[in-house]
């Protein structure tokens, strides 16, 4: 079972709200950031068009602050523009509804969509893409079962998409066309909003800290949503009782005043180990992690694990544990873009199957992650989708 702690501790001299889930005592996830900050991600502007870069199929787009923001052009379908603004071909000084979509990473910009996103425990719903989804990590049977009880729900005259998430296995009828209603309710509110607000205004916030630390998670794994901030603790009653009807029993409010929350998880002890280059596995052997501008490397060592009789059976016994503790780290760390793993010494055979093991465990990261495949020297090659800064990032920026 996971428990989610949510607390405020002095980093480096300066206040920050932490977030982690704790799973079977082992931490998971990890995020850091400024106490008070608004968040940026998901949010909902009115933006208009600084410049269009053709040759980059892109564009910027100032939002809130006139904060400039990269706009991909080539995948748009149908951008919401606003009265008045050009339709078609887009252009300097067109005025349109954007989403953030991820964070501004060091040099980079944050990057926006037109294809607006509204995500719920089950469902998500889009404004661009009409079409119904359904997570392929749910299992066929399900999938054709799902996709057919929403396809009769919502009819063919729609004007907007669904996706539904691989929680929905767990979810009635009932409760998926409730969830539908939300967020239908609530796109409508966004978009009627966002027809007549000035230019730059910001439609609508970004998930708080607290709320999407839950949003994160599998609900029913949860057994404990702790915080120590009565804030925070009367803000997560009130998005359970909506989001999670009856599930208010699972937030705590942790009041002791002898023992901080911080102290009570060690949390200061294991952001410095989740920051740490070298990790070590129980078998002895050990990770070394490291993040450039270009990738994130990851080499394997056997360290003290010293096998009296088969050393291939050690390799592979070190790889296997190894892989299931890299892919913990890349999560605990945020790390994304491309991640190249080192892994000891294996023949063809091994790497197929160490290949179909990282495969496996990948689909458990919410971040959508790809084991891609081992080069001819023996690397193994990972690609994880860019959404947020790292955990060595939102430390530096506290």
């Amino acid at each position: 079972m996971e428990k989610l702690i949510i607390t405020h501790m002095e980093i480096r001299k300066k206040q920050a709200l932490v977030t982690a889930l704790w799973r079977d005592g082992r931490l998971w996830n990890l995020d850091l950031a400024p106490a008070g900050e608004s968040r940026l991600l998901g949010s909902i502007h009115v933006g208009k068009v600084q410049k269009v870069l053709p040759d980059q199929k892109g564009a910027f787009v100032e939002i809130e602050g006139r904060l400039p923001c990269y706009f991909a052009t080539d995948k748009i379908t149908g951008p919401m523009f606003r009265r008045g603004s050009r339709q078609g071909k887009l252009s300097p000084g067109d005025e349109l509804l954007v989403q953030v979509t991820r964070e501004a990473l060091k040099s980079k910009a944050p990057s926006v969509s037109s294809n607006l996103s509204f995500p719920g425990e089950y469902l998500v719903l889009t404004t661009e893409n009409r079409m119904l989804g359904v997570s392929s990590r749910i299992p066929k049977p399900n999938r054709a079962r799902l996709r057919q009880m929403l396809a009769e729900a919502l009819g063919e005259e729609r004007t907007y998409g669904v996706i539904v998430r691989t929680n929905a296995v767990q979810a009635n009828r009932e409760q998926l066309l409730s969830e539908l209603s939300v967020l239908r309710a609530r796109m409508d509110a966004v978009l009627k909003k966002g027809s007549y607000a000035p230019c730059y205004t910001r439609i609508m916030d970004g998930d708080l800290p607290e709320t999407e630390a839950v949003k994160n998670c599998v609900w029913e794994n949860l057994e404990k949503v702790i915080t120590d901030d009565p804030g925070i603790y009367q803000r997560l009653l009130r998005f359970v009782e909506e989001t999670y009807p009856g599930g208010q029993a699972k937030v705590e409010l942790y009041e002791d005043p002898l023992l901080p929350l911080s102290k009570l998880f060690s949390l200061e002890a294991a952001i410095g180990e989740a920051l740490d280059k070298r990790v070590w596995l129980k078998s002895g052997g050990f990770l070394v992690i490291e993040q450039t501008e270009a990738c994130a490397v990851i080499d394997v060592n056997s360290g003290k694990y010293v096998a009296k009789r088969d050393t291939g059976e050690m390799a592979a016994r070190i790889n296997r544990e190894a892989a299931r503790e890299i892919l913990r780290q890349i999560r605990l760390r945020n790390l994304s873009g491309i991640i190249l793993v080192d892994f000891i010494n294996m023949n063809q055979e091994e790497q197929e199957q160490l290949l179909a093991l990282m495969r496996g465990l990948a689909k458990e990261d919410r971040i959508t992650t790809r084991a891609v495949d081992v080069t001819e020297l023996g690397i193994m090659e990972l690609t994880r989708r860019k959404e947020k800064k790292t955990l060595a990032q939102q430390l530096e920026e506290l």
